[in-house]
């Protein structure tokens, strides 16, 4: 029998009998079907056999991905590591040493110690080429991570981050076995994705700057390890949007400069010029600047094949479409007090945004327009008040650090106002997305109407 931390987990839990585990392990197969929306994870049940030989330590290949799913759920340990044992370091695809014929006649040859025995280079080039994880479950990680992007606009941080964790730590688990190097290079890249997702849900989720940066870092040297240049710039470019919403727009620039400098005509030079520069340089009232990183974001969108259509997953580890390219550059001229660009480019997106699955996107090119009504020539308080709080709406489900802050920025551009019964109600509206039991690890500093000014 093979001690695991399976059999010692269940051990301390008395779930010792295939009955008692089965009725766990399906609780947690139907909570999980629910927060997925994945009905067959209801469904999913183990047999006494298969119970039998986990408790025995008995397992030469990982289970089925849903019924993985299920486990790292109910234990909240990778699978991985369930199954992990003293004498083994990832049962998973194991494959034995073939056993070496030991000769009892010596070599005739004078130069016997000179080299080693043919037998035992065999075995221990087989020992080389082993690798304790196979194609198929590299694709698996493949499919989890793009499961969560796929997910995230309308799931969130909140009921994601968990997700993201038990993948990047099964990832660590796996990288200490033995790989060829093109496997370990392919968990380096998954690895390095993982904890850019979590980076990036950190900021989202308003979690603080260095566990942002501690992610970014990790995503940002396995990637540089791989020689993967677009993995590290996306890692440059979500350090720089994490700089920007602490308000640390020279270093969310120079952020975003750095990652560009790796291939400044690339794909993800979109996002470092348009959601880093652009948007930084406008903060530090830099128009030449921001401007420039504009035309460059805009030039490369228009030249650059391949592109995706429609408004692109924030949290996506493909390059911007032009749509969601343009949503940045509003809030870059916004900041430039440019408010018929910032119309006119609303106007461009206007349907795509208001078809898309992004509650965020639309919160936040709401909020956009509404600040630039209050900063017309004649300013339009009803309409910019009836965007706001549409906005919030839109941005409730999953709230996320980005949408409060420029909500918030809309109440302080609408303080000469205050009076109205507009902006009343939209402060009320305020208050009540910031008493969100999901927003307040987002929230800090006082309420709306004791907001400083910007």
């Amino acid at each position: 029998m093979r001690p695991t931390l399976f059999r010692q987990m269940v051990q301390e839990r008395r779930w010792t009998t295939s009955e008692t585990f089965s009725t766990h392990f399906a609780k947690a197969g139907r909570e999980l079907a629910e927060q997925t929306g994945n009905r067959r994870l209801g469904e999913i049940s183990v047999p006494r056999r298969t119970f039998d030989r986990w408790m025995a330590g008995e397992v030469r290949s990982l289970p089925q991905r849903d019924t993985r799913r299920i486990l790292e759920h109910l234990f909240q340990q990778p699978v991985a590591k369930l199954f992990h044992t003293s004498d083994s370091k990832m049962l998973m695809a194991a494959v034995p040493l073939p056993a070496v014929r030991q000769s009892s006649r010596p070599l005739a040859s004078p130069q016997t110690g000179m080299f080693d025995d043919p037998l035992s280079v065999a075995a221990q080039t087989e020992s080389l080429t082993r690798s304790s994880v196979d194609a198929a479950l590299l694709e698996h990680f493949r499919g989890q991570l793009q499961g969560i992007v796929d997910r995230y606009e309308t799931r969130g941080p909140q009921a994601l981050a968990g997700e993201a964790r038990m993948i990047r730590s099964t990832l660590h688990t796996l990288l200490s076995g033995q790989h060829l190097p093109a496997v370990r290079a392919e968990l380096f890249g998954l690895t390095s994705r993982a904890a850019g997702l979590l980076a990036y849900m950190a900021v989202n989720a308003g979690s603080g700057p260095t566990v942002a940066e501690a992610y970014c870092t990790e995503a940002e040297v396995l990637a540089k390890h791989i020689g993967d240049t677009q993995l590290q710039m996306w890692a440059a470019g979500t350090r720089s949007l994490s700089l920007y919403y602490q308000r640390r727009y020279s270093e969310a620039d120079a952020a975003a400069a750095a990652g560009i400098e790796m291939a400044p005509t690339s794909h993800q030079a979109i996002r470092l010029l348009a959601n880093g520069r652009a948007r930084a340089l406008a903060r530090l009232g830099d128009r030449r600047g921001a401007e420039r990183a504009i035309g460059k974001a805009l030039d490369l969108s228009d030249r650059l094949a391949g592109l995706p259509s429609g408004i692109t997953s924030c949290i996506s580890f493909a390059p911007y479409s032009p749509a969601r390219t343009l949503a940045n550059v509003i809030t870059a001229r916004l900041s430039l007090d440019d408010t018929a660009e910032v119309l006119s480019c609303a106007e461009l997106i206007d349907s795509l945004i208001e078809n898309s699955d992004s509650e965020w996107s639309r919160a936040l090119v709401r909020l956009d327009v509404a600040t630039a009504l209050l900063q017309h020539k004649q300013p339009e308080v009803e309409h910019a008040m009836a965007l706001g709080q549409s906005a919030l709406h839109a941005g409730t489900t999953t709230p996320i650090a980005s949408v409060w802050q420029r909500a918030n920025e809309l109440y302080e551009r609408a303080r000469p106002w205050h009076a109205e019964a507009d902006v009343s109600q939209y402060a009320e509206d305020l208050r009540n997305w910031r008493s969100h039991p999901q927003a307040k690890p987002i929230v800090s500093g006082p309420g709306p109407e004791l907001a400083p000014q910007q």
